[in-house]
């Protein structure tokens, strides 16, 4: 993971830890560094229906929120950075 600082300068520490997370369980190959916060990760095919699962449940005990049916739209996990705005919403209800 020697790339992996200089390629998200731009991201928020929220962001950061989720992209790290996406980094090291949903992508298996080196370009996985190179997300960017806006980056499509459902086009991609780095978020797919398991991995959504994966990302509800690291987002679940990693951050005290609960994700539910209504919640599991693709606008929610399409990026990094709507992503942690969901995080951002559950987490200020």
């Amino acid at each position: 993971m020697s790339g992996s600082n200089s390629s998200s300068p731009d991201l928020s520490p929220l962001e950061r830890e989720l992209h790290g997370f996406i980094v090291e369980e949903l992508v298996t190959d080196d370009a996985a560094a190179s997300i960017g916060a806006e980056d499509d990760l459902i086009k991609s095919g780095i978020v797919d229906s398991l991995g959504v699962m994966q990302l509800v449940d690291y987002c679940e005990s990693q951050y005290g929120i609960r994700i539910g049916e209504v919640d599991l739209v693709p606008d929610n996990f399409r990026t990094v950075r709507q992503l942690a705005d969901f995080v951002d919403r559950k987490q200020a209800r």
